[in-house]
């Protein structure tokens, strides 16, 4: 009879592993938080792996426990047993994707290994799934936090209560589109009132919805207040009301209701079965408006629309625009790019695969449009890096020349877009928006790049950190990698993009729903925060930029997704005090040791553990050697080596001139001069106390560190030279 073994004892993977070693293909003794999360310092990350259920299944049928009893998120309200799965599948996504965020593969094969699809799925207001895309905001987020709850812990921007909610605008008018067109509102409109929210529809929408001259729609708007068709034989009545719509929506009077009002209006009356130019338009002003009013599926929803009813067009195609006359093919050039501009904007925000492809050649000199080459270089980082869930040396090397050719030529393509190369319009009356819009457009395609390695350099700096406090981090200073380039160019951008929007805050009249503003001001707070728990503070002036992102947001009181934006950004900066506050206390006790040993120390309990003076050795004794950290290997170590050692691969073949950071052992040389003790590096079973060196540091240590003070002896004759010690006047002359 064959004995049977033991499921627990079998070498293979345990059974019931966590997510991480199964991932890993690492053993797991079964439990949550198993051993090896322990000691990687992922424990917070550490869970089940969701059970495998068949599509064919019916719902009612798949009632499962919870992976994780102790998940702090609470149930849902309302959810039925399908829901509870999804609830499920939702917080399990987010850890196996915040965990997969540190293997992004960044290598120069093309066969190179990829990891698993992961994805979010966040709940709307109505109770339904959402899917959340790498390149999202909310993902870039999530992962944030799960960095800061490694280095804090648990604190109010980690455990924020709507973290596994996609937060959107309940509009409050539900009429039906039969009820919206029961009057006719278009007789309440004066001119000069219809002429004012067009205005302001020009205002917000500079570059972004370039669809008409506001010259031609107040040139045909008396014709048109005045007319005397049908309203739905017009084909200008759908898109008056939606521009009305949108002026009144972004005007900084009150007028949100008649902003519903004419979007009701102007929904009714662009339904059409048939493709048209106009139904395109109508669409697109459709989306913008939803953007405005923080209702982002609703505007994915309506932008598919347009997208299909283009493509039907051939607006895709310009060689098919070139066939007809020359004001229809402006017009069609001009549409694409809108529907462009909203694709790639909505895909990149939002982490959905965009729904448009370009076929033109967008850096032909010719007809060169900044906006256009820009959507081309949104499309290429989508594809070529977040689809692959790799960063290859080929892609970066694209980007980044796409990137150089762009800002040297960007300037003859605004023309291209209707849009002026000045700060401001009107004689200094309005900030240019426009040019803000092409402008931050750029610095995010630079983040949206480089923020993969953001994420690594920091979570490396902060399990480096939690592994060994008083020691130097490893490339924390003096290295000059490929790496901290593209970290140093994502944090300058967010920077950049933030001293860019400084200029809203001279204007007390500016359009009051900005949503590709406000993307691009959480975006760069997003990537500041982040950046604080790395080591590039002593190099930006992060705490400044943060704040101002927060000011900025602040300005667009009436935008609801802002208003959440600012919440969070809060939240954010208060984990950025935290931390500074402990950074602070480490530098401190860092150098108590030094101080307590030249000066003494009379506020310490004599009898308290520790506080006893070392006594002093004579020159002949010879420090004992004390061992106070476990030579366990450092547990980080693994995940660095996946990431950045394709990276060193990558300088080599690009000749790039990499300079290495001090070593361990040197680091562990110059411990040894100052505390006169050999250690062995820390590991994860280190002294629960972190500031024990400084108990341990021997009289012929202290010694041996004041010989590197200098200068030795100090004169005051230099002194008396160029600035005397004791003020001489008042003195009289004798």
């Amino acid at each position: 009879m064959v004995r049977e073994k033991h499921l627990s004892t079998y070498r293979g993977k345990y059974p019931k592993a966590c997510s991480n070693c199964k991932r890993r293909k690492e053993r797991c003794d079964g439990r949550f938080p198993c051993e090896r999360c322990v000691y990687r310092n992922v424990a917070s990350e550490c869970q089940p792996v969701a059970p495998k259920r068949r599509d064919s299944a019916p719902a009612g049928n798949a009632q499962t426990t919870s992976p994780h009893p102790n998940v702090d998120a609470g149930p849902v309200d309302g959810a039925n047993d399908s829901d509870g799965l999804l609830y499920q599948l939702e917080l399990q996504t987010f850890n196996q994707t915040d965990d997969s965020c540190r293997d992004w593969a960044f290598c120069d094969s093309p066969a190179a290994s990829m990891h698993g699809q992961m994805s979010r799925m966040l709940r709307d207001p109505r109770g339904k799934y959402m899917f959340i895309g790498d390149s999202a905001n909310l993902s870039f987020l999530q992962s944030i936090r799960k960095l800061v709850e490694c280095s804090v812990g648990p604190c109010t921007f980690t455990r924020d209560p709507l973290r596994y909610q996609l937060v959107e605008a309940t509009p409050a008018d539900q009429s039906s589109l039969l009820q919206a067109n029961a009057g006719q509102l278009a007789s309440t409109f004066t001119l000069e009132q219809a002429t004012y929210l067009i205005r302001r529809y020009f205002l917000a929408t500079n570059c972004v919805l370039d669809l008409f001259d506001e010259a031609d729609l107040l040139e045909k708007l008396p014709a048109w207040l005045g007319r005397s068709i049908p309203a739905e034989m017009d084909m200008l009545t759908p898109i008056y009301y939606l521009i009305f719509a949108v002026g009144a929506q972004t005007c900084p009077e009150d007028k949100d209701d008649l902003a519903q009002t004419c979007f009701n209006h102007g929904r009714y009356f662009s339904l059409s079965e048939d493709p048209s130019i106009s139904t395109v338009q109508a669409y697109a002003l459709i989306t913008m408006y939803l953007l405005n009013a923080s209702r982002r599926n609703a505007a994915f929803m309506n932008l598919g629309t347009a997208v299909r009813a283009a493509y039907a067009l051939g607006l895709h195609r310009r060689e098919i625009a070139a066939l007809f006359p020359p004001a229809e093919f402006k017009t069609r050039e001009r549409l694409w790019r809108v529907i462009r501009i909203l694709d790639l904007f909505m895909s990149t925000s939002l982490g959905r695969p965009p729904s448009t492809s370009e076929t033109r050649d967008t850096r032909a000199t010719a007809n060169f449009s900044a906006s256009i080459d820009l959507c081309a270089m949104f499309e290429a980082i989508l594809n070529e890096v977040y689809s692959k869930r790799m960063i290859s040396i080929a892609a970066l090397e694209k980007v980044s020349e796409h990137h150089r050719q762009w800002a040297a030529c960007f300037q003859q393509g605004l023309a291209e877009d209707g849009i002026q190369s000045t700060d401001t319009l009107d004689d200094g009356r309005w900030p240019n928006i426009g040019l803000l819009h092409v402008k931050e457009a750029y610095y995010w395609t630079i983040m949206l790049l480089t923020r993969p390695f953001l994420v690594e350099t920091v979570s490396s700096h902060i399990n480096s950190a939690n592994m060994a406090p008083m020691e130097e981090t490893v490339g924390s200073r003096g290295t000059c990698s490929t790496t901290q380039v593209l970290v140093h160019a994502c944090i300058d951008s967010a920077i950049r993009t933030l001293e860019l929007l400084r200029i809203l805050l001279e204007y007390d009249d500016i359009p009051k729903r900005l949503p590709f503003v406000v993307n691009s001001i959480f975006v760069s707070a997003l990537v500041l925060g982040l950046g604080h728990f790395g080591d590039v503070g002593k190099i930006f002036p992060l705490d400044v930029h943060l704040k101002l992102a927060h000011r900025l947001l602040g300005i667009f009181p009436h935008d609801a997704l802002a208003r959440r934006n600012m919440t969070i950004v809060e939240y954010l900066m208060d984990a950025c005090d935290t931390v500074t506050e402990k950074r602070i206390e480490l530098g401190r006790n860092r150098y108590s040791s030094f101080v307590k040993g030249m000066f003494g120390r009379i506020d310490e309990d004599p009898n308290a553990k520790g506080a006893a003076v070392v006594p002093p050795t004579t020159s002949n004794e010879k420090p004992t050697s004390t061992t106070y950290g476990s030579s366990e290997p450092d547990p980080s170590h693994h995940m660095r080596d996946s990431f950045q050692l394709p990276i060193d691969e990558v300088g080599k073949q690009s000749s790039t001139t990499q300079l290495n950071p001090p070593s361990r052992n040197q680091t562990q040389m110059n411990r040894t001069a100052l505390t006169g003790t050999e250690t062995e590096p820390e590991g994860r079973d280190a002294v629960a106390d972190p500031f024990m060196e400084r108990d341990m540091m021997t009289q012929e240590g202290f010694e041996a560190a004041l010989q590197f003070m200098s200068p030795t002896t100090l004169w005051f004759d230099s002194y008396d030279e160029t600035s005397p010690l004791f003020s001489t006047m008042g003195i009289a002359q004798t």
